[in-house]
């Protein structure tokens, strides 16, 4: 069985109903789900082959005396959520399935039937200093402001920095080999990926937009500066952005308005699950930390530990906490990003008093011990998120 976080839970969910395994590409989720399969010697089709695309629009498969199928990037099927609604009401009984994709297995329809009931979900996020570090699944933290003692794997961090988390580059020795990858997988993003789910034209000017995001992680994302340089209608950029987050290319935040005076309520924020193009060192290092906290949060929702969310603060004067997770959109902890300042955030201290006393950690990206100052955790980011997922 594969080391990664979810294995174990795949294996779990799979005995009672359909499992939907997605997540961004060259994540490995096909390697999670092949070692799952082949663990049961059971069948792996691929809709991308022709040849799995015959056996499984004909059904052929069902012939097979296998209790285990994987069904890879069914999601390129347009009918696929009938096809799989037909698949599981029909074999669910002697078959466990799960299914991989690189794009938001998004199950709910406007109108007609539906896979609600049918299935589990589990998304796959790219390696964190916590997987790396214990390779467990864990639960959100007790106490916020002492989430644990897990000592972060060495040098993990800094090649997380360097290559990000996905498998290929970051277990490749060479800088140069992840420029590369990064330049193949985003052009294949877009030429294949994004042509093959969507209406979009125009792709020349949605890779100019991917091109155009990394100089603007962090910051609240103005629809209307990217439409003007992009020389396109507002209505459009929106819907390339959707389209980039449904792939997995980017992911958007939205602020936290509840109890906060003078609150923004519309930018979203715009990170990237590949930050190795981000040429800010202060940008990037936030947006790892985004990146390890979304995969928690995702874990711990998909698990059914809680309805999480990740979000952040900020008002119409300008102040701004990085990160605010919640639970049933009830603030858990706020959380403060700097590259080496120790001086604790004002906006920490103002958003938590506002928010009922909500626990406050600032984060840095330098190797500092703990510490409580005005009722802030001060602490490294590699150590802290180290007891995450």
């Amino acid at each position: 069985m594969s080391s990664r976080y979810l294995a174990v839970a795949l294996s779990d969910f799979a005995t009672a109903k359909m499992v939907l395994l997605t997540g961004p590409r060259q994540v490995g989720k096909t390697t999670v789900a092949r070692e799952w399969q082949e663990a049961r010697e059971g069948l792996y089709l691929n809709w991308d082959v022709p040849e799995d695309r015959v056996e499984i629009v004909t059904r052929s498969w069902t012939r097979s005396p296998a209790s285990a199928l994987v069904l890879d990037e069914i999601h390129k099927n347009r009918r696929w959520k009938n096809l799989l609604k037909g698949i599981y009401d029909t074999t669910r009984r002697r078959l466990q399935v799960v299914v991989t994709g690189s794009a938001r297995l998004d199950v709910f329809q406007k109108g007609g039937d539906s896979l609600l009931g049918r299935y589990e979900y589990l998304r796959l996020h790219p390696f964190t200093i916590g997987e790396l570090s214990h390779g467990e699944l864990r639960r959100p933290p007790l106490d916020w402001l002492n989430p644990g003692s897990q000592p972060p794997k060495r040098g993990a961090w800094e090649r997380l920095e360097a290559r990000t988390g996905f498998p290929e580059p970051y277990f490749h020795a060479s800088a140069d080999y992840y420029r590369r990858w990064s330049a193949r997988r985003r052009s294949n993003l877009i030429q294949q990926d994004l042509r093959e789910l969507s209406e979009i034209r125009g792709l020349g000017l949605v890779e100019q937009l991917v091109m155009m995001l990394p100089e603007r992680v962090g910051s609240p994302l103005s629809l209307n500066a990217l439409r003007e340089d992009l020389g396109v209608a507002h209505e459009t950029v929106r819907s390339w952005l959707e389209a980039l987050e449904r792939l997995y290319v980017c992911f958007t935040l939205s602020p936290y308005a509840t109890k906060v005076a003078r609150s923004i309520r519309k930018e979203r924020k715009a990170y990237l699950l590949d930050w190795g193009g981000i040429e800010s060192s202060g940008a990037r290092f936030e947006n790892m930390v985004a990146c390890h906290l979304l995969k928690s949060v995702h874990a711990w929702s998909d698990m059914g530990f809680g309805e999480y969310d990740l979000l952040y603060v900020r008002n119409k004067d300008q102040q701004e906490v990085d990160f605010l997770i919640t639970e049933r959109r009830k603030p858990k902890v706020l959380i403060e990003c700097k590259t080496s300042d120790g001086t604790i955030s004002k906006a920490l201290l103002k958003f938590s008093a506002e928010l009922g006393g909500v626990p406050c950690v600032q984060l840095v990206r330098d190797r500092i011990d703990a510490r409580q100052s005005a009722g802030v955790l001060l602490a490294s980011a590699e150590k802290y998120l180290a007891n995450f997922t």
